[in-house]
């Protein structure tokens, strides 16, 4: 009976100790299946919507990468911003405050909203748009001008306005820009342009939400967009075209001082 005792002792003794033990088991095993849970659950989490961060094919460089605010779905979009100047917009959202400013660009346009980066590439699109087309029409004034402003002078008994540049259409660096006719000129397209942009001020800034396309005047007499529907894709290519031939315009008749109709043998 002793014996019997003594092993009933040990028993229950080995059951108590055996407790904490299991207890702690059934603990680990519970943290280990906790774990495993987790592991798996990112499949099923919804993350908040983010712009890829890989991008696109750049269009302009090979190898090269588009930004991923550039998708590619305006009309000649080849993922071309290095500087990221989509970022200096005045769309007035809160990534336009004070706070922002010591951000770098990169930085601002990957944390801001999918809504506030799409505000501020259509701001973008529509200065693009608004100077392709202003550059078109000088691109082709300029020589023009130069070609028959002394005939025309002669013809209607007028001074030749562009004695004085050395047969150069006024510009900022051949100087008499602001001389003679051409001021009134310039008058009247401020005006112009002060009340295009008075009408479309709204429109720019986001504030009606329509599905207005940038630089879209409702002026198209000739119904050429519905004729062509890569019409917006020729505008953007020759406005482009147009902004870097105006600009070299003006430095090539600053380098040599001479009308770029001198400068060119098919005029």
């Amino acid at each position: 009976r002793d014996h019997a005792r003594c092993l009933l002792s040990v028993l229950s003794h080995l059951t108590l100790a055996s407790r904490p033990i299991y207890q702690s088991a059934t603990a680990a095993m519970h943290v280990l299946t906790g774990l495993a849970h987790l592991s798996a659950a990112p499949t099923r989490i919804s993350a908040p919507v983010m712009v890829n961060s890989v991008g696109r094919k750049a269009g302009w460089i090979p190898g090269g990468t588009a930004p991923p605010y550039l998708d590619g779905s305006l009309a000649g979009d080849v993922g071309f911003d290095p500087l990221c100047l989509a970022a200096l917009a005045r769309t007035g959202t809160a990534t336009d405050r004070s706070a922002w400013t010591a951000v770098d660009r990169p930085a601002r346009m990957t944390m801001m909203s999918d809504y506030e980066r799409r505000r501020k590439v259509m701001w973008m699109r529509e200065a693009e748009i608004k100077h392709s087309r202003l550059a078109m029409v000088a691109a082709a004034g300029w020589p023009l001008a130069e070609l028959l402003d002394k005939p025309f002078s002669s013809v209607l008994g007028l001074p030749y306005a562009l004695e004085e540049t050395n047969g150069r259409a006024p510009s900022l660096l051949n100087g008499h820009l602001f001389e003679g006719p051409q001021v009134y000129f310039l008058v009247l397209v401020a005006l112009a342009t002060a009340a295009l942009e008075y009408k479309t001020l709204d429109n720019v800034e986001g504030l009606t939400p329509t599905g207005y396309v940038p630089g879209d005047l409702g002026f198209d007499p000739a119904n050429l967009r519905s004729a062509r529907k890569d019409m917006e894709l020729a505008e953007i290519k020759h406005g482009r075209l147009a902004m870097l031939a105006i600009t070299g315009f003006a430095i090539q008749e600053a380098i040599y001082q001479l009308p770029v109709v001198a400068q060119t043998p098919q005029y």
